[in-house]
């Protein structure tokens, strides 16, 4: 194969920290590496230096045979570079077919001008997408696929894709890996980093494990499997977890009785037990975003009723939603001040009245405890949240939702971007924390999360909530069916419209 890219001894630092120690692999035209790692390994930083985001102390780089050492992401973009970086930020103001096209030579140009070839584009990889809407109006799975295409607009010859799929439900992740093999087949070359180790599997030739700031080992995709996998990051053994095999028995929590928003939400009804994990899961489309950010106050409904505790509630707004009790993480929370500490960013809020040194003795030791839980990894608390690795900034926008008082929590990717030794700890909590009596609604496209951690799951399509499965009898492949409108293989009809 045609060698493109060949990293020897690569080491870099960050905030006085030592984050790589040595890294060496190579990369050819027309393959796709697969890069995984635990959160704090290293991963991003690596994907700095190659992009030219980050300065290495030292190695060398080579780039299609000639010394590689970008002094800015522009000038890696020059020499063929690009970087979809796991939490990147797009103009909101921009429509789809500017966004697809800025940074390259036609950046600049007229909407009118740049609609047709973002069409084509579009057209191309199979998705469907509107050119002339403004990305700001996109959800974050969708805003992904406009970088993804932005990677094909710009003609990179080495495409790294930082968690990506993080937010893609499945049928949308089989969308997105034919749009990298059809980059491939143009004799591109990929550097694919993700969390999921069955998808990492199903995508990359070979897959690069990063450990401790170095390639630990490079595998073939086809001659290991995900538990050799999840060993070589953690060094142990995952538990097995028991699937929910009865219904919560907790008293009703919350009821939402014939809910619309707008277009967007038509009539929807079910309840949430205290103490169970409700799953909701939907096409981009479908309509659950809208609903549980009606619940959250983010968008009120139109109609409808919510009862909590049996009682009806108005929320109006997220001072309502704060007020009853709800709290809400989004799949687009990253809003931890950048000049915030680690203990300040797991602390839901402060009590002024709580400055005694008892209390900051005894909040401390429970945000090591946290820290240590969660494995986030980092040696100082008191240092900024910026220094984290962004699953670590997840970990520490969950913990501080799980630590706060609610009685309803409504989380919505919780593990975007985590990785699988802290996934498994992170549901545990979260099972802890239902057997509080809290009521967790948890929207996720990983569809093996959802049948894994929930006690039911419902299923949102046109605006509708289809179904509501109870985890004893379903399965990811029920769960498609019923998101997407498809029949059953058996003949049965359409996925029922529930009341409850």
């Amino acid at each position: 194969m045609d060698l493109l890219l060949h990293a020897d001894d690569i080491h870099a630092s960050y905030d006085q920290r030592r984050i790589l120690k040595g890294v060496r692999f190579s990369l050819h035209r027309g393959e796709i590496l697969g890069l995984i790692g635990t959160n704090g390994a290293g991963k991003t930083t690596l994907m700095g230096v190659l992009s030219g985001r980050h300065k290495h102390d030292g190695g060398r780089i080579m780039l299609a045979g000639e010394k590689y050492v970008p002094d800015s992401m522009e000038e890696a973009q020059a020499c063929g570079v690009g970087l979809i970086p796991q939490n990147f930020r797009l103009d909101p103001e921009l429509t789809v077919a500017e966004a697809i096209f800025r940074g390259t030579f036609q950046a600049g140009k007229p909407h009118d001008e740049l609609r047709g070839q973002a069409l084509k584009l579009i057209r191309d990889i199979g998705v469907t997408m509107d050119p002339d809407v403004k990305v700001g109006t996109l959800i974050r799975a969708e805003q992904t696929l406009v970088e993804v295409l932005r990677m094909v607009a710009e003609e990179a010859q080495l495409v790294i894709m930082d968690e990506v799929a993080a937010s893609l439900p499945d049928h949308e992740v089989a969308v997105l890996h034919q749009v990298l093999r059809m980059l491939i087949r143009q004799r591109r070359a990929i550097i694919y980093i993700t969390h999921r180790l069955d998808e990492v599997r199903s995508i990359a030739h070979r897959i690069a494990v990063l450990r401790d700031g170095a390639v630990h080992r490079i595998l073939e995709a086809g001659q290991t499997d995900v538990d050799e996998l999840a060993f070589l990051l953690l060094q142990e053994k995952l538990e097995d977890n028991a699937r929910p095999a009865h219904p919560a028995a907790g008293d009703e929590a919350l009821r939402v009785v014939g809910l619309s928003v707008e277009e967007h939400v038509q009539d929807v009804t079910f309840t949430v037990a205290k103490g169970e994990i409700f799953g909701l899961v939907g096409t981009h489309r479908s309509g659950v975003y809208q609903l549980i950010e009606a619940l959250a106050g983010i968008h009120p409904s139109t109609s409808g009723e919510i009862f909590m505790q049996g009682k009806p509630v108005q929320v109006r707004g997220p001072l309502d939603a704060q007020r009853l009790k709800i709290g809400y993480l989004s799949d687009t929370d990253d809003n931890l001040e950048s000049g915030a500490s680690i203990v300040e960013g797991l602390q839901h809020t402060a009590n002024a009245n709580e400055a005694s040194l008892e209390n900051e003795i005894s909040r401390l030791r429970g945000v090591i405890e946290l820290v240590r839980r969660m494995r986030i990894n980092t040696t100082n608390i008191h240092g900024t949240v910026t220094t984290l690795s962004g699953g670590d900034r997840q970990k520490v926008q969950l913990a501080k939702w799980m630590t706060s008082d609610c009685d309803v929590l409504i989380l919505s990717h919780p593990s975007r971007g985590i990785d699988i030794g802290a996934k498994e700890i992170v549901y545990r909590m979260l099972h802890e924390l239902s057997r509080t009596g809290v009521a967790i609604i948890l929207v996720s496209s990983d569809l093996s999360e959802l049948v894994s951690w929930c006690h039911r799951i419902g299923v949102m399509r046109d605006g509708e909530l289809v179904t509501i499965e109870a985890n004893a009898n379903t399965n990811e492949d029920v769960l498609v069916h019923h998101m997407l409108g498809a029949k059953f293989g058996s003949g049965s009809g359409q996925a029922r419209r529930v009341k409850g």
